[in-house]
């Protein structure tokens, strides 16, 4: 079984995000995501810009949100062919990083909008389709900040927002692996997260010390057996605290998706620090 189109476009995306160690209220990460393939004759094309920021309550209790959004209204030729709006929040326990729900949002060939809660069923979480006019009342109240908190249960999978934070705030080291238990609101899938290597990353001129990631997703089919969601999703971290996403790339198909971090006050701060 693999992902639909919008699913593995989204697993692009979604490889950023939570950036606790720079993004703030008032200040967010900026990406740029290139396509090369069939589609572009082989040459690098800019197709959608995408933006990044988290919100913690000031007490360090209740709800943190982060959200991501990438949008290809700069680009004409992407808006006339296959134009992309893409949203996704997420709320977790601020104390411990717990999932509590997350919001979807895309407007591509079709337009899908729907709220999870964290709950105990198979797969995790209970959907709500805010399309149809489910969900609303429990929207708001995880937009306010009072969203209902699950119960502590030991085992809480992570949502696709959350898995790389889980990743950032491990001490990196080459060969490291880690497992995970992600919901997508559909299935749970796992996650094995290898580091594969110390880099040098060059992005646009500017040289910055990079952890290559190597993401690969499985689902379990009908008899037990796990095999791969996807291709392999390929993310450099900064060797910098806080391991700030700088560039995730995944192949499909069609071609190469690469989500690369653009010049700006963010790459001044990994490149002046000592990894």
């Amino acid at each position: 079984m693999g992902l639909r189109m919008a699913d593995r476009w989204g697993w692009v995306l979604l490889c950023l995000f939570n950036l606790t160690a720079v993004a703030t209220a008032a200040e967010a990460l900026e990406y740029r995501v290139d396509y090369r393939g069939v589609f572009s004759a082989g040459s690098e094309m800019p197709i959608a810009d995408l933006r990044l920021d988290e919100q913690r309550s000031a007490d360090g209790h209740g709800l943190t949100r982060a959200r991501i959004e990438a949008s290809s209204f700069a680009y004409p030729l992407v808006e006339g062919l296959f134009p992309i709006r893409y949203r996704l929040r997420s709320w977790s326990r601020t104390d411990d990083g717990g999932l509590v729900g997350f919001e979807t949002y895309e407007s591509m060939r079709k337009k899908r909008h729907r709220l999870y809660l964290r709950d105990d069923s198979v797969n995790g979480v209970r959907r709500f389709d805010l399309l149809e006019g489910d969900g609303q009342q429990e929207l708001h109240r995880l937009e306010a900040g009072v969203g209902p908190l699950p119960a502590r249960t030991g085992k809480d999978p992570v949502d696709r927002l959350g898995l790389l934070q889980r990743v950032r705030g491990k001490a990196l080291a080459e060969n490291a692996s880690y497992r995970f238990e992600v919901t997508n609101g559909r299935e749970l899938l796992i996650y094995e997260v290898r580091v594969v290597a110390a880099q040098t990353l060059n992005i646009s001129g500017t040289e910055l010390p990079a952890w290559k990631l190597r993401f690969d997703g499985l689902e379990r089919e009908r008899h037990g057996e796990l095999e791969a969601a996807h291709r392999p999703v390929y993310v450099w971290l900064s060797r910098t605290a806080g391991h700030v996403p700088l560039r995730v790339e995944s192949r499909h198909p069609i071609g190469r998706f690469r989500v690369e971090l653009k010049q700006g006050p963010a790459m001044e701060q990994v490149a002046r620090a000592d990894p």
